[in-house]
């Protein structure tokens, strides 16, 4: 991917534990795991350099944690381009969450976004120039509307099938964990964000925030297509209070929340089989960047996603 930052020790640690050191005689899974682990530690590695500034940085209690705060909360969602302008997938996954989200719907896009949110000149400069790809400022928008505002963040391919239980809404900071099964977007993310349910001012929240801002002060390129996620962990890995604050947020699994897309989206829809699989868990990530979402077979199951839009 571009934009990757070319350091020669990361990728050659990357190449000797996660390939020569990998014994081919081993199964595929086995071999996978083995070359995420490689890009962890390789990756963590790299994040070394910050240590610190982890150490340093120091939760901050606002007001707006108190009882009483009284900003209405928002589902947030972000299609840069503008919601006509999405693909129909898209726009079928904006309308799952206007039918399942007890909360209103902004579809923010590059103009109205800054309706919401301030970032940092250094931010904004290496955006305009270029550094900072589309999916990562995302990234940075999604932390920043939560911080300063609360509620929802909710991926503009995150198709909700039932509201959100009160488990993630009476939490003051929850995402999921990242999964095992590769096959559902396991990965050596740690944690997904495609879903965030935030406070505003939350405190863990908070320290994220200062870490991904120093990272973006200090780099001109990405570490991996899931830096957010590595700051994060390293976060929680080496500060104290930071470790302490996550370590209440209850432990879900993302790998429910991905299965009807990732492994049924061609398989023919039938209600019963739909309701077993969506009943798991409360949305389904979906994408729209393949086949099935541009042209789904008749009567599969991406069809039907898209046909809730219509």
């Amino acid at each position: 991917m571009r934009y990757l930052i070319p350091s020669l020790d990361m990728q050659a640690k990357i190449i000797i534990k996660g390939h020569l050191l990998n014994p081919i005689w081993d199964s595929h899974d086995e071999r996978r795991k083995k070359r995420r682990d490689a890009i962890v530690d390789a990756k963590m590695g790299y994040l070394r350099q910050y240590d610190d500034v982890v150490k340093a940085i120091k939760a901050s209690y606002t007001e707006s944690m108190s009882e009483g705060a009284s900003e209405q909360e928002h589902v947030f969602t972000l299609w840069l381009q503008g919601e006509q302008q999405a693909p129909e997938i898209v726009k079928a996954c904006f309308e799952s969450m206007r039918r399942h989200i007890n909360l209103p719907l902004l579809v923010l896009d590059e103009n109205t976004i800054f309706d919401w949110i301030s970032l940092p000149d250094h931010i904004m400069d290496k955006w305009e120039k270029g550094m900072i790809t589309r999916t990562h400022f995302s990234d940075i928008c999604r932390i920043e509307l939560l911080y300063e505002h609360g509620g929802i963040w909710a991926d503009a391919t995150d198709f909700f099938t039932s509201s959100i239980p009160s488990y993630v809404i009476n939490e003051d900071f929850f995402l999921f964990m990242a999964g095992s099964n590769i096959k559902l977007g396991g990965t050596h993310a740690f944690i997904q964000s495609c879903f965030m349910r935030m406070r505003k001012g939350n405190p863990l929240l908070g320290m994220w925030r200062e870490l991904l801002f120093k990272y973006w002060e200090n780099e001109n390129q990405l570490l991996d297509y899931f830096t957010l996620h590595f700051l994060f962990k390293y976060l929680v890995e080496n500060n104290d209070e930071a470790a302490k604050l996550f370590s209440s947020m209850p432990k879900i699994n993302q790998d429910p929340t991905h299965v009807l897309f990732c492994e049924y989206k061609d398989a023919p829809y039938s209600p019963q089989f739909y309701e077993e699989i969506t009943g798991k868990t409360f949305f389904q990530k979906t994408t729209y960047k393949d086949k099935s979402a541009r042209k789904p077979i008749p009567g599969s199951i991406a069809e039907y996603i898209i046909s809730q839009n219509r």
